[in-house]
């Protein structure tokens, strides 16, 4: 009995306690919102090679993102040859397909999709806490999302989506400037998905 309830509050104990991030120190914070710059510019379509693994499957592209306006982005991802795999609308709170290629027309595959393309292009996220590490800030958004930004570059290198207690989803960015990426990775930890952007250079 005493070891049965031991292990309950050893179980009740882990499973309360939040993700921790690894050396950070919380400050205070006086920025409403973080920005994601990378496809913030209208004007601009920004386009990428793209290879996706996913479930045992290998899928490689062309990824073509415009923002619509304040707050719709528009997605397509073709075939090199320029067969349509996907093509999506979607902002914080929409989501709209306008094709889809059957075998990628599973709800937990669109659903996935879904969020993954939600946190790559949503520009403004609202700042629930700020922490300090070496050369990084870091800041807790809205739906346990945390940005990293450099401090030197005042680039953005990275967002870790998380449950209340370990990473999720990794979104990695290779940039020059703060307004484009040349290279994303997106790794995700608890299913067999991992998506490379690579610029294309024309």
């Amino acid at each position: 009995m005493r070891y049965l309830l031991i292990s309950t509050f050893f179980c009740l104990f882990l499973s309360c306690k939040s993700y921790q991030i690894p050396d950070a120190v919380e400050v205070e914070n006086t920025l409403p919102v973080v920005q994601n710059q990378y496809f913030s510019d209208a004007s601009l379509d920004y386009v990428y090679k793209t290879h996706i693994e996913i479930y045992g499957n290998d899928m490689s592209g062309i990824f073509i993102v415009k923002r619509m306006n304040d707050s719709i982005h528009r997605m397509v991802l073709t075939t090199d040859f320029g067969n349509k795999l996907l093509d999506f609308e979607i902002s914080k709170n929409t989501f709209k397909v306008n094709y889809v290629f059957d075998k990628l027309d599973k709800k937990i595959i669109l659903n996935t999709l879904r969020d993954d393309f939600r946190t790559l292009l949503q520009v403004n996220n609202k700042v629930l806490k700020k922490y300090n590490r070496n050369n990084e800030t870091i800041y807790r958004t809205e739906n346990n999302q945390y940005y990293y930004i450099d401090l030197i570059t005042n680039n953005l290198n990275k967002i870790i989506k998380t449950n209340k207690r370990k990473e999720k989803v990794i979104f990695t960015f290779n940039s020059k400037k703060t307004t484009f990426a040349e290279n994303i990775s997106i790794q995700h930890h608890n299913i067999k998905l991992k998506i490379e952007f690579n610029q294309i250079i024309n």
